[in-house]
């Protein structure tokens, strides 16, 4: 059985996740649970410094979070592991975390390989129309709060409410007990869309939290906050003067 196991590094910070179905202990560490969904661009090189890859994951998760609001000019460091018997775990994969990328309600995760990033000569920041910070963290200022909610009725994905909502809930959360879900869409005032389907308790309580999409019209129309707005929304995508396309 392949099993992958993936470390995220940031200064004194480490995330520890697992591919595998399960957590999986090793290397006297756990390592947590997480879909991730990896291209195969590893298993065409030999050398885990050389191969640029990435992955996939599901938006709103802690993984996905981290990659779509890397501090600036300090990239995470990640290695992969991969075990094809469950007890010996070899290095796949040494680099940075270069960005994330929004996907139909699933991030990609970039990564560059430690020789990619050798050939670098100084530092570059990635700049997006999307803003780079977290709803909620000092750079975006907003201090968000849960709204507490009933649950009339849920099927599947699609959740109705006891009570309306202001329409500003899509790209947030829903939770209820331990249980977190990310809240794919909002038709309306009492209809909530998950980005998975899930079992809740329906005539029970839940919390909901506003989300941001990272859009400067949803920073100013929901939380008034366009001033604190993280991205490049005017950066023009050619040059004015050759008319070569803007690496941005």
């Amino acid at each position: 059985m392949v099993i992958e196991l993936y470390q995220i590094e940031l200064r004194d910070e480490v995330w520890r996740f697992t591919s595998n179905q399960r957590d999986v202990l090793a290397n006297g560490y756990n390592w947590r649970t997480h879909v991730i969904a990896r291209d195969a661009s590893i298993e065409q090189s030999d050398d885990p410094l050389r191969a640029d890859t990435s992955f996939e994951v599901a938006a709103g998760s802690e993984l996905a979070n981290l990659a779509l609001n890397p501090p600036l000019n300090i990239a995470p460091r990640v290695t992969i592991l991969r075990s094809e018997d469950g007890r010996t775990f070899h290095t796949v994969f040494a680099g940075r975390l270069m960005a994330g990328v929004w996907n139909d309600g699933f991030v990609t995760v970039e990564l560059e390989a430690v020789h990619t990033e050798l050939q670098v000569t100084g530092l570059n920041e990635t700049v997006t129309p999307q803003c780079r910070y977290e709803l909620g963290c000092r750079k975006c200022g907003i201090k968000e709060s849960p709204r507490e909610v009933k649950i009339r009725a849920a099927e599947g994905n699609r959740v109705t409410l006891a009570y309306p909502v202001p329409k500003e809930y899509a790209f947030g959360y829903l939770q209820q007990g331990g249980n977190c879900h990310f809240i794919d869409q909002q038709p309306d005032s009492l209809t909530l869309v998950l980005l998975h389907p899930t079992k809740l308790a329906v005539g029970e309580t839940a919390e909901i939290t506003r989300g941001c999409d990272g859009t400067l019209e949803t920073c100013h129309r929901r939380f008034n906050n366009a001033i604190n707005h993280g991205g490049a929304v005017n950066l023009p995508t050619k040059n004015p003067y050759v008319g070569d396309p803007i690496d941005r």
